[in-house]
């Protein structure tokens, strides 16, 4: 597996020509470093600085090596030269390259707003903002820790209850609650595509709405079973009501219905030949006397 991953980083290396070397991107890490220790340890255990993983490295190979993978999964990556400035997401990827005059003069100044993720968690950010949160602009940071990328509260529950105190209380959600479910069971439920997941969409939906579909994925026997049970139960009922004294009783009635049907077959048959001959006859009469009824009123107009 090493040697993979240091075949593909080769590769890499190969693809973007001129792009930064080894000893460049600990120059930055280290500068970076000096000032923002906490911020870098924050960063060095988020997916973020894992995004140039074998997992990343084996399904990019399988994928065809498909270059604009690396838009997200390099810094800076450049689509008409190929070339990035560093492996993987590093403090560059969002607060830009690093000026030689900083901190001394000039300031890496990053905008706090949701736009910064939209570049890669394209998905994602289209869900946030159709959502009562994006309408409202509750930025990705406010649920989110920056560099760690973890939730600002250590359970989800509690991060949620941060702003919506009385829905942890009312009786719907509380009952729910008791069941073991949480907040994002229903309204951030988790998704199963491999393919939304690595167009930035994450392990959960952002829509933070609860459709049909997601009660019906618990209370299927409530919303839709039921019914059908109901249904069933009414066949059987009606199965075990017929007695064979019932069914008896009631070939009987068939039989006379269908000597009925038949009857009035054989007598239809009967009648049918010569009402088709009648209207025959007709027809030929009605084609030689209309056109002899029209010559004979031609003749006796007055001239």
């Amino acid at each position: 597996m090493k040697k993979i991953k240091v075949v593909l980083i080769l590769l890499l290396a190969g693809l973007c020509a001129g792009g930064a070397r080894a000893d460049d991107e600990d120059k930055v890490a280290d500068r970076c470093v000096l000032c923002h220790e906490q911020q870098t340890k924050d960063w060095q255990a988020s997916p973020h600085a894992q995004t140039m993983n074998d997992t990343f490295l084996n399904g990019w190979t399988k994928g065809g090596k498909k270059i604009e993978c690396l838009v997200c999964h390099t810094t800076q990556f450049d689509r008409k030269t190929g070339k990035f400035s560093h492996e993987g997401i590093t403090c560059e990827s969002c607060h830009g390259a690093m000026k030689e005059d900083h901190p001394d003069k000039a300031k890496m100044i990053l905008p706090v707003t949701s736009e910064v993720c939209q570049s890669c968690h394209t998905v994602t950010y289209g869900e946030w903002r159709v959502s009562a949160h994006g309408q409202k602009n509750i930025r990705c940071f406010d649920c989110h820790k920056m560099h760690g990328m973890k939730l600002r509260k250590d359970q989800p529950d509690q991060m949620c209850g941060t702003c919506h105190t009385d829905r942890l209380k009312d009786f719907s959600h509380a009952t729910h609650s008791l069941e073991g479910l949480h907040c994002l069971s229903c309204h951030m439920p988790e998704i199963k595509s491999s393919v939304a997941k690595i167009r930035g969409i994450g392990v959960r939906g952002h829509t933070f709405g609860v459709g049909a579909e997601t009660c019906a994925s618990c209370h299927r026997e409530m919303v839709h079973a039921s019914h059908e049970r109901e249904t069933l139960t009414e066949e059987v009922a009606k199965l075990k009501a017929a007695t064979p004294e019932k069914q008896t009783a009631h070939l009987a009635d068939l039989e006379k219905e269908a000597t009925t049907l038949r009857n009035t077959v054989l007598a239809n048959r009967r009648v049918f030949p010569p009402v088709v001959g009648l209207a025959f006859l007709l027809g030929i009469f009605v084609g030689f006397a209309v056109p002899h009824f029209r010559t004979k009123k031609t003749e006796d107009k007055p001239k």
